[in-house]
C-alpha cells in the first residue's frame, strides 16, 4: 500500500511538472507570437512607406521622360503590395501616393516637385570658363599662367573652378564630366582623386593661402573623394555629375575642385586651359534639362 502510495505521489509530482512547462511553453508562445505580430506589422508598414515613396518616384520619373506630361499613376503591384498616385498641376506637381501592403496602408504627399524635360537635353561645353593652378609645396608663388597642371604626392596639388551661369536653377544636370590630357606617355597607371572644395578661392591661390586674407594648408577640401580616375598615357575623365547637380540646385557651395594624387612616390602633369592648342586644353562638358 505504502509503494503504490509513493508512485501515486510521484505521478502527480510528474503531471504537475508537464502541466507546469505547458504552460510555460503557451506563454512563450503567446508572447512570441505576438512580438511576431509586430514584427510584421512594422515590417508591412515600413514597405508601404517605401512603396508610396516609389510611387512619388514613378510619377516624377514619368513625367520627366513624357515631355513633361504627367498623368495618374496605378494601381501599380509591386513588392506584395500597391501603390496608387494622384498628380496635380503639371510643371511643377503635387503628389500624393497610397501604398498597401497586407493590409498596412502608408500615404505620402510631396508638394511642388520640379520637373525636368529629360526627352531635351542638351549638351554644354563648359571649357572656356575654366579657371585652373597648381599649388606647391614649399609654397611657390601663383602657377595660373602656367600650361601645364602637376601634380606631385604630398607637394602639389591642382585647383579647378567654372563660371556656372550654363547651370542656374531652371536646369537639372543630367551628367557632367572633366576630361585631362596627360603631358607625357606612361606606362604606369597614376591614381588622381577629385575632391569638392570647401573654401572659395581665386586663380592667385597657393598653397597656404586661398585668397587675400583666407588661408589655407595645402587647399580645403572634403574627406569624401568625388571620382577616381587612373592616369595613363591617354585622356582620362572624372564623373563630376553629383557636384555639378549639387551646385545647380544650390545644396552645395560652388568652390571648385581639387584633384590629388592618392599613392606616395608617384607624379604626373596635364595641359591646363594656357597651352596654345584647344584639343589639349581641359574639357567640362555637362548634359542639362530646362525645367517644364
Amino acid at each position: 500500500m505504502m509503494l503504490r502510495r509513493q508512485d501515486g505521489a510521484l505521478l502527480l509530482m510528474v503531471a504537475l511538472l508537464l502541466a507546469t512547462l505547458a504552460a510555460l511553453a503557451f506563454g512563450i508562445h503567446r508572447a512570441g507570437s505576438a512580438e511576431l505580430r509586430s514584427i510584421n506589422d512594422d515590417y508591412e508598414g515600413r514597405a508601404a512607406a517605401y512603396l508610396a515613396e516609389a510611387g512619388v518616384a514613378a510619377a516624377r520619373w514619368s513625367g520627366q521622360v513624357g515631355a513633361c506630361v504627367t498623368r495618374p499613376v496605378g494601381p501599380i503591384v509591386l513588392g506584395g503590395g500597391s501603390v496608387t498616385v494622384d498628380i496635380k498641376k503639371e510643371d511643377i506637381i503635387d503628389v500624393t501616393a497610397t501604398a498597401t501592403v497586407n493590409g498596412a496602408v502608408r500615404t505620402l504627399t510631396r508638394t511642388g516637385l520640379a520637373l525636368y524635360d529629360l526627352k531635351q537635353t542638351e549638351r554644354v561645353d563648359m571649357s572656356d570658363a575654366t579657371t585652373d593652378t597648381t599649388i606647391v609645396q614649399p609654397s611657390a608663388g601663383p602657377q595660373d599662367k602656367e600650361q601645364s597642371l602637376r601634380l606631385v604626392y604630398g607637394q602639389s596639388h591642382i585647383l579647378m573652378d567654372w563660371n556656372l551661369d550654363a547651370i542656374d536653377d531652371n536646369v537639372l544636370v543630367v551628367s557632367a564630366t572633366l576630361n585631362l590630357v596627360p603631358t607625357t606617355i606612361s606606362g604606369v597607371v597614376r591614381q588622381v582623386a577629385a575632391y569638392r572644395v570647401t573654401t572659395p578661392w581665386d586663380k592667385g591661390a597657393t598653397w597656404i593661402k586661398a585668397r587675400p586674407g583666407s588661408n589655407w594648408n595645402g587647399g580645403a577640401y572634403t574627406g569624401a573623394v568625388l571620382a577616381s580616375a587612373g592616369v595613363g598615357s591617354v585622356a582620362v575623365n572624372w564623373d563630376l555629375t553629383g557636384l555639378f547637380d549639387g551646385w545647380a540646385s544650390k545644396r552645395l557651395l560652388p568652390n571648385g575642385v581639387l584633384l590629388r594624387l592618392v599613392n606616395e612616390g608617384q607624379a604626373v602633369a596635364f595641359y591646363s586651359r594656357e597651352v596654345p592648342f584647344a584639343s589639349l586644353r581641359p574639357l567640362l562638358q555637362i548634359v542639362r534639362a530646362k525645367a517644364c
